[in-house]
């Protein structure tokens, strides 16, 4: 589950076309979760101190994803690096967005 939020929440980085960018994606890195996160971070894409915390999607995911044995541990380490991705993906934008209109509210009175 983890891994398949994961998953999707990361395919919206990658460019949609591959004249956008200069070192644009294979179809490993499009299509492969590991793949994809290491080209995410090699282009700076998502931040770069989550990836040691990233490494729980490759070593733990897949057995999760296939073969269904993960420990509380390694579920547990799954479930920090999803939090923590999303949170600066959708919840810190949106944070720095509402500072940023109370702080032109507050230089700006109606």
């Amino acid at each position: 589950m983890f891994r398949l939020c994961v998953d999707l929440a990361t395919k919206g980085f990658l460019p949609e076309r591959e004249e956008d960018i200069a070192a644009p994606p294979n179809r490993n890195e499009r299509e492969k979760l590991a793949f994809r996160l290491q080209w995410l971070f090699r282009h700076h894409l998502i931040p770069a101190d989550l990836e040691e915390l990233a490494a729980c999607i490759r070593e733990d995911g897949n057995d999760g994803a296939h073969e269904g044995n993960l420990t509380q541990a390694e579920a547990e380490d799954l479930l920090d690096f999803t939090i923590v991705l999303l949170e600066r993906i959708y919840t810190e934008p949106g944070r720095v967005a509402a500072a940023r209109q109370r702080r032109l509210e507050r230089h700006n009175p109606p």
